[in-house]
């Protein structure tokens, strides 16, 4: 009777553990899983001067990892071997004797990936008192750096005119000074865009109202230096509408980064209305979200228009353990429906250069597939995608771009640019006269065009 007892007590226990074993929990897995990949967190508190060995190396593996399994477009840096970076720039980051030095061996060995929606930032301590600026704006004309735009009303700031050509910053040669403090150190996608990048936002920045000599050329062709002091108190407008000789609306929109730009635009629509065509110059916009500059579109057309092609890829390590293809790509098409009960119907024009970027060249790749009028200027930046943003020891913050995008019929434009249909480029003389090349070129366009 005992054994029966004993037989019956294991088969009541082993049925009992089969009955307690866990489950499968597909929701408790993937939040699991989800920790293991945190989002980015702003800190501009953290103040350290220098990273361990220990710190160093982990920052130097983040920025190669981030980038192995997230980078959208390896294939068009088909020359960089990635794994080889990372060992070569490995002992640089070690031999690096405080923060500055650290983050700029990051900013260097990011710089090979050549894209402008990838990069890394020093710690934010530091970065927010080293992003002071001059209220100019400077172009490339004739490979001299000649100030196209003035931000400031300043009488401090006056003797600085479109048209002026910078020759030297705190007495270095203004290339040298390019070369040695700037050239190194940026995220890029082209040609273009690195040097719009340096002329429209880099050359000028330093510590939180702090002094800097500039030698220049004015445009009575006379040599002066001045200093000027740095402030972070200049900005673009966001959005301006003016009419032109001949009833011609012309409107700036220099960001898409807030919905009030939408606002802005739909307060101005009535006036757009009466106008007999319509310049949109984007030279200046540096992106945002692109669905800011699609309600622009919108009210362009009644019918829906093609935005870009999504290309989305995937990591799978089952598939690559089986000998399958590691990476999947997704393919994501998509159309913008106009849905406000408004339209302009007259003919339009928009206005591009390098420094027209990320979210703005989305709008400009919307027009152009739209066919609702030409595009006037130069090519566009050439970078636009989702960057995946994380965390760096120190405080600082790295970006990697996880998303292709194309034109909707596979056309590139990421590190080409958007090509305009008419390509015209601002000159010296037409800076100092007053004269906008660009903009005149649309005009003669679209009087062609008004009926």
């Amino acid at each position: 009777m005992k054994k029966y007892f004993s037989l019956f007590g294991f088969m009541l226990f082993f049925a009992l553990q089969l009955s307690a074993q866990a489950k499968f929990d597909s929701a408790t897995y993937n939040q699991y899983y989800n920790k293991l990949f945190p989002s980015m967190t702003i800190d501009s508190s953290t103040h350290v001067t220098s990273l361990s060995d220990e710190e160093k190396i982990e920052a130097i593996s983040k920025v190669w990892y981030e980038a192995k399994f997230n980078f959208a477009n390896f294939d068009k840096v088909p020359y960089l071997n990635w794994d080889s970076v990372y060992k070569a720039f490995l002992p640089k980051m070690l031999a690096t004797k405080n923060i500055k030095e650290s983050y700029r061996v990051l900013q260097q060995m990011n710089q090979l990936l050549r894209d402008g929606h990838s990069r890394i930032i020093e710690p934010l301590y530091y970065f927010l008192k080293e992003n002071d600026k001059l209220p100019f704006i400077c172009g490339n004309i004739d490979n001299k750096v000649v100030v196209i735009k003035n931000l400031s009303n300043d009488t401090a700031y006056q003797s600085v005119t479109p048209g002026t050509i910078i020759t030297a910053i705190d007495n270095i040669p203004i290339q040298q000074y390019i070369k040695e403090n700037i050239s190194p150190y940026i995220h890029f996608s082209t040609p273009q865009d690195s040097i719009s990048r340096i002329y429209t936002y880099e050359l000028f920045k330093g510590l939180r109202g702090s002094k800097v000599q500039l030698t220049f050329q004015d445009v009575n062709n006379r040599i002066v230096t001045k200093t000027f002091t740095r402030s972070s108190n200049f900005f673009l407008p966001k959005i301006i509408y003016s009419v032109l000789p001949n009833n011609i609306g012309y409107l700036i929109v220099n960001s898409f980064e807030s919905d009030d730009i939408v606002k802005s635009f739909d307060s101005l629509f009535p006036a757009i209305q009466k106008s007999k065509a319509l310049i949109i110059d984007v030279r200046l916009n540096g992106g945002g979200n692109s669905n800011i500059g699609y309600e622009v579109l919108g009210c362009l057309t009644d019918k829906p228009f093609l935005t870009s092609l999504n290309v989305l890829h995937t990591y799978r390590p089952s598939q690559r353990a089986w000998g399958d293809g590691a990476v999947a790509l997704q393919l994501e098409t998509d159309d913008w429906k106009p849905y406000k009960k408004v339209l302009y119907s007259n003919p339009v024009a928009v206005l591009t250069s390098a420094a027209t970027y990320s979210a703005a060249e989305d709008f400009t790749v919307a027009y152009k597939q739209m066919q609702r009028g030409k595009i006037f200027g130069s090519p566009t930046g050439g970078s636009t995608g989702q960057p995946l943003g994380y965390n760096l020891p120190g405080g600082g913050l790295g970006f990697i771009c996880t998303k292709r995008d194309v034109m909707a019929n596979g056309t590139e434009f990421v590190g080409v640019g958007v090509i305009p249909d008419v390509q015209v480029s601002a000159t010296l003389a037409g800076i100092r006269s007053g004269k906008d090349e660009v903009l005149n070129a649309a005009i003669q366009y679209l009087l062609t065009q008004v009926k």
